[in-house]
């Protein structure tokens, strides 16, 4: 059952951005240099950007460490695409980005996967809302990540 699963999982994480290229909304490659948290990197441009649309544990929080190691292995050192939001920056200066590696929207996954919650605060200027609390609620269902704290 859990192979079942897991198949869905990738299956509801694949987002092409295969033919999209920075002219047409994708900016990039870019370079991961440094993951400050589980929803927060730096890439090679001096810019530091905040995954739009998730939130991840704050250091000391239930799932915080398996958050950032989740989104280090997915993302650093390796080239990303980054596709803007409906907000360009946040609060802190940071860019609000969907973050891409090869064919992966690592926001999407790191909801699915259970590290991060839809960040239901700022539904309304976040363009991927529903993809996301789509892959939110199955992992709310199957008690993943920060779901089982």
């Amino acid at each position: 059952m859990k192979w079942i699963c897991g198949i869905l999982l990738v299956l509801l994480c694949s987002c092409s951005i295969t033919g999209q290229s920075v002219g047409n909304g994708f900016e990039g490659p870019y370079e991961v240099t440094y993951v400050v948290d589980g929803d927060t990197l730096d890439v090679n441009i001096s810019e530091r950007i905040r995954m739009s649309g998730i939130n991840t544990p704050e250091t000391g929080e239930c799932y915080y460490q398996e958050a950032k190691d989740r989104l280090t292995e997915l993302t650093f050192g390796k080239d990303v695409y980054l596709e803007p939001d409906i907000s360009d920056r946040g609060n802190y200066g940071r860019l609000l980005r969907y973050v891409y590696v090869g064919d992966s929207n690592v926001n999407k996954v790191l909801v699915a996967e259970g590290y991060a919650r839809v960040y239901d605060k700022y539904a309304s200027d976040t363009s991927r809302y529903l993809e996301l609390k789509e892959v939110e609620t199955f992992a709310k269902t199957e008690g993943l990540g920060v779901w089982s704290c």
